[in-house]
């Protein structure tokens, strides 16, 4: 009855060590995209910015009476449409 416990103690153990296994490999996972996710957050951060600009540049060209603007304007809006239909 003892040799059965020790044996069911050492398949015990082995589990416990299979599990500790699993759960620094599941946490190494959990940091790694953490830090994914932070630099994607400070991308889209950047990118934010970069576009509230070209907002405010546009929005200065739009209400400007100048129709060499407008037509920059145009431009702009179309070149963007295709880069976007290109990145599809």
């Amino acid at each position: 009855m003892e040799q059965e416990n020790d044996d069911q103690i050492g398949l015990l153990a082995g589990k416990v060590s299979a599990l500790r296994g699993i759960a620094i490999e599941i946490g190494d996972h959990v940091r790694e995209d953490n830090r994914l996710l932070d630099s994607l957050d400070d991308k889209f951060m950047s990118a934010g910015g970069l576009l509230s600009g070209t907002m405010k540049r546009l929005n200065k060209l739009a209400s400007s009476k100048d129709s060499k603007h407008m037509m920059y304007l145009a431009l702009f809006v179309v070149a963007v449409f295709l880069f976007i239909y290109k990145m599809r």
